[in-house]
C-alpha cells in the first residue's frame, strides 16, 4: 500500500492530477474491496497494525478430529456417534470436521434419486491421496499424528478416543491460534483476522489452513442394515478452504519463541437464498497451524459464525 500510494503521489505530481477516484487498490492483500458495502477506509480493524486488535489470551490445546465418510458408507454413522461424543466431551477439546472422501469416491458418489448432494471438496480428495495409508471408510484422523493404523495418520474410529486422550496426554501445545471475522449480508462478504503465535522453536514449513464448515445438513444417509435414512443429521461437513488445500504457508525460515504472524482474508458465501444450509447462523470455521512435510496439526480452534 505504502508503495503505491508513493507512486501515485510521484504521478499527480509530474501530472498535476486533481484527484484519485480509486485510491484503494480493488484487492488490498488477499482482500476484495468489492465484498465491503462500504468505503474501504472504515473498515472497522487495523490492517496498519494488526498487533493492535488482538488480546494475550492462549486458547487450550485443540484436537482436531477429521472424520472420513461418505453418505452411502453403511458403517460411516456409528463413527460419526463416536465423534460426536467427543466433541461434547467439553474436557477434550475435540473439534470435529466430517469430510467426505476416499481414495476411489465411491461412499461420496451421487445419484439423481437418492444421493443427489455432493459433499465432496477438492481438498479432501487431496488429503486422502497424500496423507498415505488409508484404506477405507470411515477412518479419521487425529491432529494428523502418526500413531493411527500401521503408524500412519489414520486411525480407525473403534481407536480415535484412545487416540484422543493419547494427544492431549502426549502432546505440549506449541502455537496459538486467534481469529476475528466481519461478515457482510449484503454481499455475503467474509473477512478473516488470524494471529499465530509460536511458543517454541521449530523448525519446518508451517502452514495455516481455515475450513468453513457447515454444522448441520439433512439428507440421506446409507445405515447399517443397509436401508436409506432420508432425514439424517449430518454434522460439521468440510464445505470449503477458505484459503486454498494446503492453506498459506506462514514461514521461511526456523520459528523462534515469540514469533507471531498475521493473515487476512476475503471470502464470498455461497447464497443462502440458494442454498439455506449456507445460512450463516449454521457456518463455523476450524482453523490450523500443520507442518505440511509431516501433516502433524500444532493447533487448532473453532469460531461459530453468526449475523
Amino acid at each position: 500500500m505504502k508503495k503505491e500510494f508513493i507512486l501515485l503521489f510521484f504521478i499527480c505530481s509530474l501530472f498535476s492530477c486533481d484527484k484519485i477516484d480509486n485510491p484503494l487498490p480493488t484487492v488490498y492483500g488477499d482482500f476484495n474491496w468489492d465484498l465491503y458495502p462500504n468505503d474501504p477506509s472504515t473498515y472497522p480493524y487495523n490492517l496498519a497494525d494488526p498487533s493492535s486488535n488482538w488480546n494475550s489470551n492462549t486458547n487450550p490445546k485443540g484436537v482436531l478430529l477429521e472424520d472420513y465418510t461418505g453418505h452411502k458408507c453403511t458403517n460411516c454413522p456409528a463413527a460419526a456417534v463416536i465423534a460426536k461424543q467427543l466433541e461434547d466431551d467439553t474436557s477434550l477439546n475435540v473439534i470435529v470436521a466430517s469430510i467426505h472422501a476416499s481414495t476411489d469416491g465411491s461412499f461420496q458418489s451421487t445419484d439423481p434419486v437418492e444421493f443427489t448432494e455432493d459433499y465432496k471438496t477438492d481438498a479432501g480428495d487431496a488429503y486422502v491421496q497424500e496423507m498415505t495409508g488409508f484404506i477405507g471408510n470411515p477412518m479419521g484422523t487425529i491432529n494428523r499424528n502418526d500413531g493411527g493404523y500401521s503408524n500412519t495418520v489414520w486411525y480407525f474410529s473403534s481407536n480415535w478416543s484412545t487416540g484422543v486422550n493419547d494427544e492431549i496426554s502426549s502432546s505440549n501445545l506449541e502455537a496459538n491460534l486467534q481469529l476475528q471475522y466481519n461478515y457482510y449480508p449484503s454481499t455475503n462478504g467474509l473477512f478473516i483476522h488470524t494471529e499465530t503465535s509460536f511458543l517454541n522453536n521449530l523448525s519446518g514449513d508451517y502452514h495455516l489452513i481455515i475450513y468453513l464448515i457447515r454444522d448441520e445438513v439433512v439428507s440421506p444417509q446409507k445405515m447399517s442394515d443397509g436401508s436409506i435414512d432420508h432425514h439424517y443429521h449430518h454434522h460439521a461437513i468440510l464445505s470449503d478452504n477458505i484459503n486454498g488445500t494446503w492453506g498459506t504457508l506462514i514461514n521461511d525460515s526456523a520459528l523462534v519463541s515469540g514469533d507471531v504472524f498475521y493473515h487476512d482474508f476475503s471470502y464470498e458465501l455461497p447464497n443462502s437464498s440458494v442454498d439455506s444450509t449456507y445460512n450463516i447462523d449454521n457456518l463455523s470455521l476450524i482453523t490450523y497451524v500443520c507442518d505440511r512435510s509431516s501433516f502433524k496439526v500444532l493447533q487448532a480452534i473453532r469460531t461459530e459464525l453468526s449475523n
